[in-house]
């Protein structure tokens, strides 16, 4: 079964937050690579969106209903609703996701 991924709002901008932020490091190369890496991943969940996992921090507080998967440095924050999967965010792996997320009314 195949899935369709909704790139929702707050991914779309963690996104071109990234590009920015690595493309003012003078490289713009790097920065196209990054988003290209993040964006084949995100598309990747359309065909196995299972292989996500639960993210430590949320299993903590009894929150169920999101997964992740990760590239490179970041966290990519889904949830999969049959037949469609939602990305909330692209978020640094040095970041701490529950706060994100409940920045975002997420939980």
């Amino acid at each position: 079964m195949m899935y369709t991924v909704f790139l929702l709002e707050d991914a779309v901008k963690d996104i071109e937050a990234i590009y920015q932020y690595i493309r003012k490091s003078g490289n713009k190369a790097a920065a196209r690579a990054m988003i290209k890496s993040i964006r084949e991943a995100c598309d990747s969940l359309s065909k196995n969106p299972e292989r996500g996992h639960i993210p430590a921090e949320l299993s903590q507080i009894g929150q169920f209903e999101y997964r992740q998967i990760i590239t490179k440095k970041y966290r990519i924050v889904y949830q999969l609703a049959k037949p469609n999967i939602f990305i909330f965010g692209i978020i640094h792996g040095s970041r701490n996701i529950r706060e994100v997320l409940r920045q975002r009314i997420m939980i």
